[in-house]
């Protein structure tokens, strides 16, 4: 048995690839494929890029300083996970461990439980990198 595309077929299909195609691809490469005549349109009706936001600071809002810093279970204790600068902190307490030498050449025996805001991860961070 064939089966015939009727005119109410097509446009679904055509009006499913467009939403495909709009979904999958970034506005640039959309307006990119679209004719000549509805170049500028497409343009000019494409959403702002959204502007990367900084953590927010102050009281328990911190960041972190580096890349690929250890979060610990403990001051110095097992290694929990990663955080790097970007990441964002939530700063819970502070409290007293081993001593870590610093990358300007200090060194402190702070270390903070803080939550890696972006992976959830909770653990402590030599005050460092804080």
């Amino acid at each position: 048995m064939t089966m015939r595309k009727t005119p109410a077929l097509k446009l679904a299909a055509v009006l499913v690839t467009a939403l495909l195609a709009s979904a999958f691809a970034s506005p640039l490469a959309s307006a990119a494929s679209a004719s000549a005549s509805a170049l500028p349109s497409a343009i000019s009706s494409a959403p702002p890029a959204v502007a990367v936001r900084a953590c927010e600071t102050g009281g328990p809002h911190t960041d972190f300083k580096g890349t690929n810093i250890n979060m610990r279970s403990t001051p110095g204790g097992n290694y929990v996970g990663t955080a790097n600068q970007g990441d964002c902190a939530y700063w819970y307490q502070t409290d007293s461990g081993p001593r870590v030498q610093c990358p300007g050449g200090t060194s402190t025996t702070a270390w903070h439980l803080v939550q890696n805001k972006r992976t959830g991860v909770v653990g402590y961070v030599s005050a460092c990198y804080l």
